[in-house]
């Protein structure tokens, strides 16, 4: 099952060394010879790599032969996780290439032509066209019908006009009684106007009260509302009290939008909201590389230059995981051609959030390239792992920065392109070392589709990128193998991701197995958890390959 929270810059995984085998036997258990525990904790924290070890003896003794974990393993233990895996033969697969630890280079999204106005001495913001939210705090209202909203589902029965738990006035929104909507839908909606690709952020109050399978939401989507605008969500406890959350995204083509709030196929407990407000942003989070350029202009198309012009415009507050901070203040140099009250067209960069924390680094800029191979280099050094596992996976903007746009390729081919120079780089490394990587952006069944989140273009055509010498790790558990073909057709093993903080008994690895038992190169299963839930470790690989294999 897929999952939308992720703390870290990419996705993870596991895997062990030993060799692919080339047969298809007709017992599954015979062909799992890799056998991997996955981590996903900050191995920097030599009391995160402590737990690990204390952990080997038991997974040794359940039959796991790999262990999958951040290459950036605190050096001063280094040597003795390595002394440990070896000792209980499980051996080291080092998850890299998540992304840069320079936050200029996640990938960049288009603001184009901002407007600013020039006045005591600097360059003041100014949306061409304010959005408003009508009624945003909720205290005009018909009932418990709130004017000025177009769409609201079950007045009186799940929406209501609360005037006793309130926050910034005199009313709030209240939700509760999910399950009377059909659906389980409880929203409320109006039609908003955007500027096509400028930066927009949106500020709500939430209070919550023994929420269970409800989440809130804030949503735009298009006009017809068949596709999303924004992809930020946020978290909520089951019960708080009022809490303030920030959300920013781009309009990119858009114009004309609906904006929503509510929650989708919710069970119980009652949720209220309060003003919420919707504006167009500048410079927020601004991102300054090659790839991300900024230009500062007249409206008669006159350039202005950085230094001379107006001083070097950075964001000493960048933080691509936060949605708003106030922004830098564009100061004018004393040689300005800049006049006062001159109007003035900026266009920038900024990050593009998805769910709570998602981003996705730039694929073109060279300077990834050269921190992965130092990323490879020092996680040889400090592990010498069997194999290397790439994180490409989950990514949700892709192919709109200036760098990437400058290709003239698809994001497919991109990402092809890509992927194939990551593992090159391993290989130039370590040549002997095994390579892996997630499914996901590669399979035409999971996520290498057309009209992916935020991506420009199509993902279709990235498994050209692909060679036998890089392996797969299949975590589609909708699917349990039903997409295992298709990789098996190009010739790549596959390791069998399954777990994911359910299947405690094992029961859907086993569907797996059963299901991919005639595929060729099924090499692997992997326990997979996100939450650090080891309960369930003996009991699944039990199922997964049997009883404690000896090799």
């Amino acid at each position: 099952m897929i999952r939308l929270l992720r703390i870290c810059f990419a996705i993870v995984l596991a895997i062990a060394p030993i060799g692919f085998c080339h047969s298809t036997a007709s017992a599954q258990t015979s062909n799992i010879q890799k056998r991997w525990l996955f981590i996903w904790r900050d191995m920097n924290d030599p009391k995160e790599v402590d737990r690990v070890i204390a952990r080997l003896p038991a997974a040794h003794a359940a039959g796991y032969n790999g262990l999958a974990l951040s290459a950036n393993v605190a050096a001063s233990k280094a040597a003795e996780l390595k002394a440990e895996a070896k000792a209980n033969g499980i051996a080291i697969v080092a998850i890299v290439m998540g992304g840069d630890p320079d936050r200029n280079y996640v990938e960049g999204v288009l603001s184009k032509d901002a407007l600013f106005s020039a006045a005591g001495g600097t360059l003041n913001f100014q949306p061409d066209n304010p959005t408003k939210v009508v009624n945003g705090n909720f205290d005009s209202y018909k009932g418990d019908h709130m004017v000025g909203w177009g769409f609201q589902d079950d007045e009186g029965i799940t929406t209501f006009a609360d005037h006793q738990v309130t926050h910034g006035g005199s009313t709030s929104l209240r939700m509760e009684s999910f399950s009377k909507n059909s659906a389980q839908h409880t929203r409320i909606a109006q039609p908003i106007k955007l500027h096509p690709y400028r930066q927009y952020r949106i500020s709500v109050w939430v209070k919550t009260e023994n929420l269970a399978g409800a989440y809130p939401e804030v949503k735009v989507l298009n006009q017809d509302a068949s596709a999303s605008v924004s992809f930020q969500t946020f978290h909520c406890d089951p019960t708080q009290d009022w809490k303030h959350y920030d959300l920013s995204f781009n309009s990119l083509k858009t114009e004309n939008a609906n904006l929503y709030l509510g929650t989708w196929s919710g069970k119980s407990g009652k949720m209220w909201w309060a003003d919420l407000k919707i504006e167009e942003i500048g410079l927020v989070n601004v991102l300054r590389r090659p790839g991300c350029p900024l230009t500062v202009r007249a409206e008669n198309g006159t350039e202005f230059e950085e230094g001379r012009d107006y001083q070097k415009i950075v964001d000493t507050q960048l933080h691509p995981w936060a949605a708003y901070h106030d922004p830098p203040v564009v100061r004018l140099t004393p040689t300005s051609r800049i006049k006062e009250g001159d109007r003035i067209r900026i266009s920038y960069y900024h990050p593009f959030l998805v769910y709570e924390d998602r981003l996705t680094y730039c694929l073109s800029e060279p300077k990834i390239f050269d921190d992965w191979r130092a990323e490879i280099k020092q996680a040889n050094e400090l592990l010498h792992p069997a194999a290397f596992f790439m994180s490409h996976d989950e990514m949700r903007c892709m192919n709109q920065c200036a760098a990437c746009q400058a290709k003239h390729m698809t994001a497919g081919e991109l990402l092809a392109w890509n992927v194939h120079k990551a593992a090159q780089i391993i290989r130039d490394v370590r040549p002997d070392a095994e390579i892996w990587v997630w499914n996901d952006m590669f399979d035409p069944m999971h996520n290498a589709i057309d009209n992916y989140y935020a991506v420009n273009g199509t993902i279709k055509g990235s498994w050209k990128g692909l060679d036998p010498g890089i392996g797969i790790v299949n975590w589609h558990g909708d699917l349990k193998g039903k997409n295992c073909s298709f990789f098996a057709d190009m010739g790549l093993k596959q390791i069998l991701s399954g777990y994911y903080d359910s299947d405690d008994d094992g029961a859907a690895i086993a569907d797996w197995e059963a299901n991919t038992k005639s595929i060729h190169g099924i090499v692997g299963a992997m326990y997979t958890t996100w939450e650090d839930k080891y309960g369930a470790m003996d009991a699944w690989a039990k199922r997964a390959w049997g009883s404690r294999r000896q090799d």
